[in-house]
């Protein structure tokens, strides 16, 4: 097992090599000025400019280092760090004694509520541990992982600005709890790349003119998915709530049935029910390493739970009252996930941004 965690967005380092490379050019062009130099001579600012030119020229060196460079080298049990400002370090897997993570693991979360808890039988009593205990807060796109052998700090890498971060940290995680490790496929099994007849670029070309016309061409379908809550009305087994939803694509949430100006919520939403709340939630959420096969097993684990009553959706808050007054400035959004059961009477959810687990029966 081989691989790398290194910088991705290259284009940010490309940018920074245009930038730098331009505004040193353009101060020594400005500082040479035959009217410039000797006001900025007599002034003392020549030596001031000179050192931004020197800044921006290491900028410019250091936008090559910072890609080149890797962040953590992996083959197999050996382990190289290549921390930013200091001299690598070589180390095994099993030096490595302890990692701290920072920032919200919802990725983590969602991961194992979708692929982790609701593989184990009875599934009806681990789908509440995995909606309360599983969803708590959005994803972070920014997660930052150090890793400690003993005392010793190794390194820090982020999510944000590298690549393969997960794995690794996938890597180091399961060897802390004595799992085993992600195994390479086997020799046999991979199959070598073929050789394109056309140069990388015109073959590039030509499949994005294919994508395009594709999707002009194809004719426009409306939403895949039958929309089962259009049209009806829910009372919560929780708190008696009422979630009442219109045919019209509006929703509107009651504390209390009909009071509108306390612990009310009105707006928008978006369903999906079967394959198609798969392929939105594969989608949306691929970053959480939901993946349609982890999905799969879950249906299949037991026969109440089907592709045809699993379902997620969106509501899209417009509006919050409470004790009289407008809570919210701006529109926000809750998003849900479970399962239609007793012949589509009852709602078992959880609301993906407070980790709140629902029971709703139809009226």
């Amino acid at each position: 097992m081989s691989f790398e965690v290194r910088m991705k967005k290259r284009t940010k380092m490309i940018v920074l090599r245009i930038f730098s490379a331009l505004m040193a050019v353009v101060m020594i062009w400005f500082i040479n000025l035959d009217f410039i130099r000797p006001a900025l001579m007599q002034d003392g600012a020549y030596l001031l400019f000179i050192g931004f030119i020197g800044i921006f020229l290491m900028f410019f060196v250091w936008s090559f280092y910072a890609q080149k460079r890797p962040r953590i080298k992996v083959d197999g049990q050996d382990i190289t760090f290549y921390p930013m400002w200091r001299p690598s370090q070589k180390v095994t897997l099993s030096a490595i004694t302890a990692r701290n993570v920072k920032g919200d693991a919802t990725g983590e979360k969602i991961d194992a509520a979708i692929g982790g808890a609701l593989l184990s039988p009875p599934l009806a009593d681990a789908l509440e541990q995995r909606y309360t205990a599983a969803l708590q807060n959005p994803n972070p796109k920014d997660m930052v992982y150090t890793y400690y052998s003993g005392d010793t700090k190794l390194i820090s890498v982020s999510t944000k600005n590298m690549e393969n971060v997960e794995r690794f940290d996938r890597m180091v995680a399961d060897r802390l709890e004595g799992k085993p490790l992600e195994q390479e496929m086997p020799a046999a099994e991979i199959q070598p790349a073929k050789k394109s007849k056309f140069p990388l670029a015109l073959a590039g070309l030509i499949g994005v003119i294919c994508v395009v016309a594709a999707i002009m061409l194809a004719p426009r379908k409306a939403s895949q998915s039958p929309d089962l809550l259009a049209g009806t009305s829910w009372i919560s087994g929780n708190d008696n709530s009422q979630w009442v939803f219109g045919t019209d694509k509006t929703f509107h949430w009651y504390q209390t049935e009909g009071e509108t100006d306390d612990n009310y919520f009105a707006g928008t939403y978006e369903f999906h029910v079967g394959q198609d709340a798969i392929n939105y939630l594969t989608t949306e959420f691929s970053d959480y390493g939901i993946t349609e096969r982890k999905i799969r097993q879950v249906l299949s684990s037991n026969s109440e739970y089907m592709l045809d009553n699993f379902v997620c959706f969106s509501c899209v808050n417009q509006s919050f009252m409470l004790r009289g007054k407008e809570q919210l400035s701006e529109d926000t959004i809750s998003s849900y996930l479970g399962f239609f059961l007793q012949d589509g009477t009852y709602l078992d959810i959880a609301n993906m941004t407070t980790g709140t687990y629902y029971g709703f029966t139809k009226e």
